[in-house]
């Protein structure tokens, strides 16, 4: 089976279970407009939020988005990590495997987090949102990751777990490994997922060990 040396790894989602802070806010920033969505409807308005506020006929889109960061940087000191994630990146760092953190997050949400959360050294390279012209699922984070870690894609993975990291890992011709743990399953319809083609699956965050 194929072996990866450059590990590009989503952060929202995936290293960190910051998916129901995300929800809690953008639901608190749409209600103070007594705007009612429901949590399905808001889950499948993540990376594309703008957008979805337009097509909601919110008008003051970009304040709402502002409203909720602020929410959610409130809560985001106290998000956990995923089960196992902690030891899976600690034991690629031993056996030498290059990590870069690839996230659509600000730099200045995810920085301090990383270091609380003792992972920050583990990362060689973190490409964030607000450093690139192009999201996900457009190559550009992607390829910059592997730049600057100065990786082949031939050895390089892209873990996330959603349709833009799968999505972005097709566009960047870069494998994918699919994190879709069960409590995914109210923001995501795995059928729907598994359409993109990931290379592989887990819903365990330990299994990514057997995989690169």
């Amino acid at each position: 089976m194929k072996k990866y040396k450059y590990i590009l790894l989503d952060w929202d989602g995936n290293l960190a279970k910051t998916l129901d802070i995300w929800l809690d806010a953008c639901r608190e920033a749409l209600e103070m407009r007594n705007v009612k969505k429901s949590d399905k409807e808001i889950a499948a308005s993540f990376g594309q939020f703008e957008k979805s506020m337009i097509e909601w006929g919110v008008e003051d889109a970009e304040q709402i988005i502002l409203d909720a960061d602020a929410i959610a940087k409130q809560k985001l000191p106290q998000v956990e990590l995923y089960p196992d994630a902690l030891e899976v990146l600690q034991k690629l760092h031993e056996t030498g495997h290059r990590l870069a953190l690839v996230t659509t997050s600000h730099r200045q949400n995810v920085e301090h987090l990383l270091e609380s959360h003792s992972i920050a050294g583990f990362f060689e390279v973190i490409v964030a949102g607000d450093e690139v012209e192009n999201h996900k699922p457009h190559a550009e984070p992607l390829e910059k990751g592997l730049i600057l870690l100065g990786g082949s894609k031939e050895q390089a993975v892209m873990i996330g777990d959603t349709e833009k990291d799968i999505g972005a890992a097709h566009n960047a011709g870069i494998d994918s490994i699919l994190f879709y743990p069960k409590e995914h399953e109210k923001f995501y319809k795995f059928d729907d997922l598994k359409s993109h083609n990931p290379t592989h699956i887990v819903e365990n965050f330990r299994k990514i060990l057997d995989l690169v």
